[in-house]
């Protein structure tokens, strides 16, 4: 499968602007150039990100007194959706596509911070996994199984894919698609009981796993340290891609993942949050100054 198409997020958002809502979107080569463009749309408020790239890092939102260095590389400017942040997952086979499972995408913006990087997800999606006010749950798990099968089906999509989307009174704003076994891949095996390699695996040699409903929630939460610090072991059962004991992790680096499932919402919530209150208090008593 060529996915420069879907890689390269400008060459995508020509592909499927005719077909899917999606946000407007120019290739820029410098800070100016954005900024020329940002002139003629009183109405729109815009963010910079990398033309490749993945996790929510280096994206900025435009402001007139944006200091914002563009690295080397090149950039897309594109309309800033306000809303609720959604994923899905979907096998494809070379005639086949279905979604395993929509899940709610979780940012540090999500969480009261400045930034669009990733977190974590939870799935299933549900009235009460969507964490906001939203009617008619199934129509929007409709819809977004639909999309995500079109688009597997348009770009020739082989095996696990995610496809990222924006929710909000406008509808479902297709933002991008990732060719690859997702961040959510835990999350599915849990809930679903399904192995997810295996799946890809069969699905990349014409074999479509049967997917099963959901048994449970499931919550992947990245912990980003608050403070620069030398990790000891942390006596907890539900936290994975832990650093070795004595090892430095460098304050805002990824620490460490929870994840955790359980059929009743307000109870996993409870158990992430205790976990990650946990976390947070172990890299202060470990917290390390600069050399």
């Amino acid at each position: 499968v060529n996915v420069g198409n879907i890689e390269d997020k400008y060459k995508f958002y020509k592909e499927i602007k005719d077909d899917f809502l999606t946000p407007l979107t120019f290739k820029v080569s410098d800070i100016d150039e954005a900024f020329e463009i940002n002139k003629n749309y009183d109405d729109l408020q815009f963010i910079l990100k990398p033309l490749q790239g993945s996790g929510g890092y280096d994206i900025n939102l435009l402001e007139n007194d944006s200091d914002i260095q563009l690295n080397d590389g090149e950039f897309i400017l594109q309309e800033y959706v306000d809303g609720i942040n959604l994923s899905s997952s979907v096998l494809a086979t070379e005639n086949d596509a279905k979604t395993v499972t929509n899940t709610r995408l979780l940012t540090e913006h999500d969480f009261g911070g400045d930034s669009f990087i990733y977190i974590g997800n939870i799935l299933p999606l549900t009235s009460d996994s969507i964490m906001a006010d939203v009617n008619d749950i199934g129509r929007i798990n409709e819809i977004m199984a639909d999309t995500s099968e079109n688009l597997a089906r348009k770009f020739n999509l082989i095996g696990s894919n995610g496809i990222d989307y924006i929710l909000n009174e406008k509808g479902l704003y297709v933002i991008e698609i990732n060719p690859r076994l997702q961040g959510t891949f835990e999350c599915v095996e849990m809930s679903l009981g399904i192995n997810m390699l295996d799946a890809h695996i069969r699905a990349c040699r014409g074999e479509m796993t049967q997917i099963p409903q959901p048994k449970c929630y499931a919550y992947k939460k990245i912990i980003y340290s608050p403070a620069r610090m030398k990790y000891q072991k942390i006596d907890l059962d539900n936290i994975y891609d832990l650093p070795h004991i004595g090892s430095i992790t460098e304050k805002s680096e990824p620490l460490l993942t929870i994840i955790d499932k359980d059929k009743d919402f307000k109870k996993l919530c409870e158990k992430v949050e205790s976990a990650s209150k946990t976390v947070n208090n172990e890299v202060r008593k470990h917290q390390v100054s600069e050399q």
